[in-house]
């Protein structure tokens, strides 16, 4: 897949409640491929046994997310420990979604210098529903993935 074949500039999501985040950025990332989801639907679609007002998203590998996926139609991997590299290599091939253990929020993925070839920067664009949460805006760069990680990652594989 590439860039083209989705909407990694839709407009920026903030989340309604402290502990969404995850059903926040999924629902982002549905939006990117024509679905129209939203944050409750989401909330909703996920239910009891994945997502609580308590504790969040209740799987931190993510599979809960591919899961949920699967039940909408979208193909979907993650990877419990993903790397910065990997993350980098994939970000803005398709929607994606991303969190940290250290920093207890998720976060949609939009793209990546690598894939944007563009010199001299190593960040991540960042669809964050939360921005400034831990001191994190709309971008990450190498040193916050490794202080708040280690990182799982979602991302849809077709749609």
């Amino acid at each position: 897949m590439s860039p083209t074949d989705w909407n990694w500039r839709l407009a920026t999501d903030l989340q309604d409640y402290p502990w969404d985040c995850s059903a926040t950025s999924f629902a982002w990332c549905t939006r990117t491929i024509g679905f129209t989801l939203s944050e409750q639907e989401v909330i909703a679609g996920l239910g009891p046994s994945r997502i609580s007002p308590t504790l969040g998203l209740l799987d931190a590998s993510g599979a809960g997310l591919v899961d949920y996926a699967a039940e909408l139609g979208i193909a979907a991997d993650n990877d419990e420990s993903t790397s910065w590299d990997e993350v980098m290599a994939a970000a803005g091939e398709q929607p994606m979604l991303m969190g940290g253990r250290a920093w207890g929020h998720w976060v949609a993925v939009r793209m990546g210098t690598l894939t944007a070839e563009v010199q001299g920067l190593d960040l991540l664009a960042l669809m964050n529903p939360a921005p400034g949460y831990k001191n994190v805006g709309q971008t990450i760069d190498p040193s916050q993935f490794a202080a708040l990680g280690p990182f799982s990652a979602v991302w849809f594989t077709s749609w």
